[in-house]
């Protein structure tokens, strides 16, 4: 769902594992994350966070999203309190589905607190039997508002599967390339996401 800069030292594959429950009332979807995330060298956890959104679907394929997320840095001992909102575009490419997401958020209790903007353009390809597997890559670009400046890029590539009806598994490699010269983290992660409300 996001990220948040962890110590600053050479590293190598960082493991980033999800849970996310979503349901649905009325017209709109709920989530709920659970993330851990741990590295290979480095003291654990590096992250654990938790929060909620919701996405509210508008005309011409929109999505407007609003939401909270809690991070806790146990290393950093920084608590941080990540209130966000974006909006996003769903669209067509021949057999590929794909989204624009535009998303800001504020991260209070993180150093300087700062306003980021976020970017990011993602492809998705189901196939299979009732479109039980699919394969997706996506790249998001972060601006970091309060300084004026692009601060990190990330790209992610990967693929999942239906487990049965309220359960599908995605794994994924992500690689994030921050600017200033900070090393560069590679990450092998999962995501389960459990459906409570199954349509």
């Amino acid at each position: 769902m996001f990220v948040l800069t962890t110590l600053a030292e050479p590293q190598d594959f960082q493991l980033w594992d999800e849970v996310d429950l979503t349901a649905s009332w009325r017209n709109v979807d709920l989530l709920v994350p659970l993330l851990a995330r741990t590295d290979t060298r480095l003291p654990n956890p590096q992250l654990a966070a938790t929060g909620i959104t919701a996405d509210f679907p508008l005309p011409w394929h929109l999505t407007l999203t609003g939401g909270y997320l809690f991070a806790d840095l146990p290393q950093l001992s920084d608590k941080v309190h990540l209130p966000l909102i974006a909006l996003s575009k769903a669209f067509h490419v021949g057999s590929f589905a794909a989204a624009d997401r535009n998303r800001f958020e504020k991260l209070i209790g993180y150093p300087t607190s700062p306003v980021r903007y976020r970017n990011r353009l993602m492809v998705d390809r189901s196939f299979g039997v009732h479109d039980g597997w699919h394969l997706f890559a996506d790249d998001e670009i972060f601006f970091n508002l309060s300084r004026s400046r692009w601060n990190q890029n990330r790209f992610q590539a990967g693929g999942g599967a239906r487990l049965n009806r309220r359960l599908f598994l995605d794994g994924y490699y992500l690689q994030r390339n921050p600017s200033g010269g900070a090393p560069t983290t590679r990450v092998l992660g999962t995501t389960l996401r459990v459906i409570l409300t199954p349509k």
